[in-house]
């Protein structure tokens, strides 16, 4: 495909365009010269007109036509309705043909006004509405009408993200009668199935997952194109996003937004509730996990998504939350919608990788006034974690004690280190964790001996901090032919530990 950058534009009383001193900063442009030429006064006058929404970006951007309709919907995961759509840095739109028949004026005023919006931190459905009047109007409405009610901002939020083609549609129709003070059209009806990306109606408030930037190296592949860190860099990437290793996660669908901030990458994703839950649900036990452990974790997720988050509201990728790889199998989102609906407190609602026979309460873990005890669980046969030792050499004791403060909560289970501590258990783990590796203290169920060289010897069961469902347990149960009903009575009977 040929490579061309657009020329300064200015309108002349000979029709040609060259660029006015001061304009934004022109694009790379990919596709055809003679069409893109065609295209250029349409450009040039969309980011003129829009002014007054923003400053453009001073970053470099780039203008691709695509050949045909196949290449732009392979690249944009856009349904045949959508013309334009912004990858990044990348304004994509669809061969020429189409493009000269529709009216060409609002439509690049309204993509143009998203580039102008794009450092304004706007919810997706107020810049939406910005840009539909940029369509039509030279300034930003001013006053905007009163907000609407939050239920249906979260609507419009994830219509415009990840909805069907009719619920787009009419999210489109709600804005823009909300902007001319119109009688409002009535929230379409939920879907309860979906067959393609653009079928789901989600009707739950969103999700935002954030990978921190230590998570995520400096150079990305991101849809085939290779992004280097810079600091303020800032991408915004709708539909199928596809990343190459040694990215920590294969492939997202949804909203997802990488910034370039001080320690490197931080990508966030917006989806839904359903699809977070599925895609931690094979995240923690893996694709291959039969179908009754998946429905086991799937109804603990849903119960856990009801309690506190991150400070921000935001979720986590990791074991903090619970692990997201890339986005789940069709067998996934059955196990979410056939998850049985245990009435498991928020705060209860927790799974460990493996108990190792050694079940343990959280007041023993974290302390503090939940009094519920650990029901009996025996060991898996094919478990490794059952039964382990492990050696923590007299340096790393000595990190540890330097890291941790001494001193435990309520009924927490702790140890002594010499003539120092007591030490919680749960803080010496996740210290040793982060500093010397997760496979060095693997969970809570152990006992320590102080060796007269300073080394302490462990020896444990399980991995993780041992509360709540066993993954370990649940896949073994499952395969023997248990369904996630009776896996999770054992767990939560009643939908509550015992006290």
């Amino acid at each position: 495909m040929m490579e061309t950058m657009l020329r300064p534009l200015l309108l002349s009383a000979l029709g040609t365009l060259v660029l006015a001193a001061g304009s934004e900063a022109a694009p790379r442009q990919v596709g055809d010269p003679e069409l893109l030429e065609q295209l250029a006064p349409w450009m040039e006058s969309a980011m003129v007109s829009t002014r007054n929404f923003g400053a453009w970006p001073d970053t470099p951007w780039e203008l691709r036509l695509h050949p045909d309709d196949a290449s732009f919907e392979a690249t944009t995961a856009a349904p045949t309705a959508r013309a334009a759509a912004w990858i990044g840095d990348t304004l994509h739109l669809r061969p020429w043909e189409k493009l000269r028949r529709r009216d060409l004026g609002p439509l690049l005023r309204h993509e143009s006004a998203h580039r102008r919006l794009l450092d304004q931190n706007l919810t997706r459905w107020r810049e939406e509405a910005l840009c539909l009047w940029a369509e039509g109007h030279p300034r930003p409405p001013d006053p905007l009408p009163p907000d609407p009610a939050p239920a249906i901002q979260a609507r419009l939020d994830l219509a415009l993200a990840a909805g069907t083609t009719a619920s787009q549609a009419w999210a489109y129709a709600w804005l823009r009668a909300w902007l001319a003070g119109s009688p409002l059209p009535q929230l379409p009806p939920v879907s309860a199935t979906t067959s393609d990306p653009w079928e789901a109606v989600p009707s739950e408030a969103p999700v935002t997952v954030v990978w921190p930037p230590e998570r995520l190296p400096r150079t990305l592949e991101v849809n085939g194109e290779e992004l280097r860190w810079q600091a303020g860099a800032h991408y915004t990437f709708h539909g199928t996003i596809r990343f190459s290793p040694p990215a920590p996660v294969s492939a997202l669908e949804g909203n997802c937004r990488l910034e370039g901030v001080s320690a490197g990458w931080r990508l966030s994703w917006t989806t839904t509730s359903e699809t977070w839950i599925a895609a931690a649900t094979e995240g923690e036990l893996g694709a291959e996990a039969p179908f009754e452990a998946k429905r086991a974790l799937a109804g603990v997720l849903k119960a856990w998504l009801g309690g506190p988050r991150h400070p921000d509201g935001t979720l986590c990728p990791l074991t903090h939350c619970a692990v997201v790889r890339g986005m789940p199998t069709a067998q996934a989102f059955e196990a979410v919608r056939t998850a049985p609906p245990w009435p498991i407190p928020p705060e209860r609602a927790r799974f460990t990788g493996s108990h190792g026979g050694a079940p343990m309460s959280p007041r023993e873990v974290w302390g503090g006034p939940d009094d519920s005890v650990a029901l009996p669980g025996p060991p898996i046969p094919e478990d490794p974690w059952n039964t382990w030792t492990r050696q923590v050499n007299p340096a790393q004791v000595k990190a540890l004690k330097s890291s941790v403060r001494p001193g435990l909560k309520p009924g927490q289970r702790g140890i002594r280190l010499g003539a120092s501590g007591p030490y919680a258990v749960e803080s010496l783990r996740l210290e040793a964790g982060r500093r010397f590796g997760w496979t060095l203290w693997p969970s809570n169920a152990c006992e320590a001996t102080l060796l007269p060289d300073g080394s302490l010897h462990l020896l444990g069961h399980g991995w993780g901090h041992n509360v709540g469902l066993s993954l370990a347990s649940a896949i073994h149960r499952a395969r023997s032919g248990e369904k996630a009903e009776a896996i999770l009575a054992d767990t939560y009977p009643g939908g509550a530990l015992d006290h």
